[in-house]
C-alpha cells in the first residue's frame, strides 16, 4: 500500500507542475493546427491527383 501511495503522490506532484494554456492561446493554436492540416490535405490531394494522371498515362503508353 505504501508503494501505491508514493506513486500517487509523485503523479500528483507532476500534475501540479503542468501549465495549462489559457483560452486565447488554446484557440490560436487550435486554429493553427486546423489550417496546417487543411494545407497538408490539399497538398496530398493535389499530389495524388497528379500521380494518378501520370500513372494512368504511363500505363496506357506501355500497353
Amino acid at each position: 500500500m505504501g508503494k501505491i501511495r508514493k506513486i500517487y503522490t509523485t503523479y500528483r506532484g507532476e500534475f501540479a507542475k503542468i501549465v495549462w494554456p489559457g483560452r486565447p492561446e488554446l484557440i490560436r493554436k487550435t486554429i493553427t493546427v486546423v489550417i496546417i492540416s487543411a494545407m497538408f490535405g490539399i497538398y496530398i490531394s493535389i499530389a495524388d491527383g497528379i500521380l494518378a494522371i501520370l500513372f494512368t498515362n504511363f500505363i496506357s503508353l506501355v500497353s
